[in-house]
């Protein structure tokens, strides 16, 4: 096994461990990017609103289990078509654009000098070890879909035709995702909070309403009224 695929299967691995790092740092103490902390606002709340949107609409249209047994690179069979058409890694995809909207968000230049492109690093690391399975398990299938597909850079030409046939199953995004966007939100108010754009009361206010919102999804989700 090559060195970096056998890194990749290590990031693979550890990913649920080593990921909340990157959430923490963002509340290293840093120069700051902007000079206008507007710009900061705006750049990165777009930048994460489209990547929640991304990681939304995967999940919604179609939703691939990754992971096997021992958090080990795992695939039942070769998903291509939907929005899998238009890039091979639209979740992955949707959690870069995530964490660089969090880095500007926060106006950190350590952010982005730093941890950003070892956040860049671990992915690539990871769809490269995911492509050698996949390479492995499904041959030539998976050699004429990479042919026909970028692994992220988005194939905007198939955006028409990438969603017909699928229906988007909204139920499932809140089942899956709930823990992410509460997760998602609570880091943004607290950026918020730290960097003095809002006062303590409307932040302690905002996480009262987050967590009731939390526990209404969780007992939902034990009801099975998301499914």
């Amino acid at each position: 096994m090559k060195p970096f695929t056998k890194f990749g299967n290590w990031i693979f691995h550890y990913r649920n461990g080593l990921f909340p790092l990157f959430y923490a740092a963002l509340f290293i103490p840093s120069r700051n990017l902007f000079t206008d902390p507007r710009w900061a606002l705006i750049s990165g709340g777009l930048i994460i609103g489209i990547g929640i949107l991304i990681r939304s609409t995967t999940i919604g249209l179609v939703y691939i289990i990754r992971g096997g047994a021992n958090r080990k690179i795992h695939a039942k069979n070769l998903v291509t078509e939907g929005i899998y058409s238009v890039c091979r890694n639209p979740m992955y995809l949707g959690n870069i654009l995530i964490i660089l909207g969090f880095g500007l968000l926060s106006n950190s230049i350590l952010y982005l000098l730093i941890f950003f492109p070892l956040f860049l690093l671990f992915y690539a690391a990871i769809i490269h070890a995911e492509e050698d399975f996949l390479r492995n398990k499904f041959g030539q299938e998976y050699a004429d879909y990479v042919a026909s597909s970028n692994a992220l850079l988005p194939r905007l030409n198939k955006l028409k035709t990438a969603f017909k046939g699928h229906s988007f199953q909204w139920k499932r995004v809140i089942s899956k995702e709930q823990n992410s966007l509460i997760l998602y939100f609570t880091g943004i108010c607290l950026i918020l909070l730290l960097d003095k754009h809002i006062e303590l009361l409307p932040f302690i206010i905002t996480q009262s309403a987050l967590l009731v919102l939390y526990a209404v999804l969780k007992y939902m989700k034990r009801k099975k009224l998301l499914t």
